[in-house]
């Protein structure tokens, strides 16, 4: 691709993801669905069919996967390690029960369809993870935020991430099963070594100007590049690479930093990229995929937290609430499909086929949750 046709491209695909996310937004729904929408529109099935551009390419792909990067480490810094260390064992409970039914329900998803346990595997991991932006602000519109509910899942939605991330790295991580844990274990040794490290040096005063940003990104990006040395996925090292900076005094400035950069450039590259992936051929053969992966996305995720939340004390229809608003997947299961994508785990043509249908789960259930929460919650 040459340099006019890629600023060309990646100018009017922000443009477009700006203002059709707004739109969306306007109508209480996630502007990342616009940014995806944006990137299909630049993508060969509108403008490079009509003018014969082509926006996927290995430039905007690297851009993309920076802003995979960002998007975790930005996580990572905003939840913390001291938010992890507080989470209840009520929230540690659910999010077990969460995790383990959603991962369950996919791997039955793919043994279902035939595949081999790798892909079924890598089925599941899609669907551990939850993003509750959207219930977030429904809960907020009924002031219920702060409510048994509410605040179940929020707690729940902290500690998602982190065992999305973890999983993904313990399932799919390169080389052998022992060779793998030994991997793992590494790098855990290294992040606690790092975290103790920090710890001491933390008062250090170094005068130099933005030396902070500057480091800290470069600590971001090398810890993600270790991550990837030892088998794991970068996205691993760039979120640990967070909850490590987390105490940091400039955490607020190094999260104020991260969201100019990220939100504004690199995050919706990468969400536009995906929309540019998006195969419309792949929807032919999506059916019998689409008929178990949705269905069984949604009820992995609705009877997990809402057992999880039961056993914790929860009534019946307040624990069902609770299911339901752990429903929607948004940046993170898109985050970890790419991933598998990139690590090989699918052929070609089912990578597409799962692709589309990770983007389908993530529009229907961001449409759907906020209808049904607020039908099943009792105030």
């Amino acid at each position: 691709m040459s340099m006019e046709t890629l600023l060309l491209l990646v100018g009017l695909a922000l443009i477009l993801a700006r203002l059709i996310g707004y739109a969306l937004e306007k109508i209480k729904q996630p502007a990342v669905i616009g940014e995806i929408l944006a990137g299909i529109l630049v993508g060969p099935f509108v403008i490079g069919k009509i003018f014969g551009l082509e926006y996927l390419s290995p430039e905007t792909e690297a851009l993309g996967k920076l802003g995979i990067i960002l998007l975790l480490f930005l996580s990572g810094i905003e939840i913390g390690i001291d938010e992890i260390k507080s989470a209840s064992k009520k929230g540690l409970i659910t999010t077990c029960f969460d995790a383990s039914f959603a991962f369950l329900f996919g791997f039955i998803v793919g043994h279902i369809l035939g595949y081999s346990t790798i892909v079924s595997i890598a089925i599941g991991n899609i669907l551990v993870a939850t993003s509750v932006g959207i219930t977030v602000r429904t809960l907020m519109e009924m002031n219920a935020l702060h409510s048994k509910v509410g605040e179940m899942i929020l707690t729940v939605a902290v500690l998602d991430d982190v065992f999305g991330i973890v999983i993904l790295s313990v399932t799919l991580g390169h080389g052998s099963s022992e060779l793998l844990l030994l991997k793992v274990f590494l790098f855990f040794l290294i992040f606690l070594a790092t975290l103790f490290l920090a710890s001491r040096i933390k008062n250090i005063k170094i005068n130099i100007p933005n030396f902070v940003l500057t480091s800290s990104l470069s600590f971001l990006l090398i810890f993600s590049a270790l991550a990837k040395m030892l088998g794991l996925a970068a996205i691993t090292g760039s979120f640990f690479a967070g909850l490590l900076l987390s105490r940091s005094k400039h955490r607020r400035r190094l999260i104020n930093f991260t969201r100019q950069i990220g939100e504004v450039f690199f995050i919706p590259l990468f969400f536009i990229w995906i929309g540019a992936s998006f195969d419309f051929y792949a929807l032919e053969d999506l059916g019998l995929l689409v008929l178990l992966f949705i269905p069984m996305a949604m009820l992995g995720k609705i009877i997990g937290c809402s057992l999880g939340a039961r056993v914790c004390g929860l009534k019946g229809r307040d624990a069902f609430a609770v299911g339901i608003g752990m429903m929607p997947r948004l940046e993170v299961a898109l985050v970890v499909v790419t991933t598998e994508i990139s690590m090989g785990v699918f052929s070609k043509e089912l990578a597409q086929q799962i692709l589309a249908a990770t983007v389908l789960l993530v529009i229907i259930t961001s449409l759907i949750t906020p209808f049904l929460l607020k039908t099943v919650y009792k105030r």
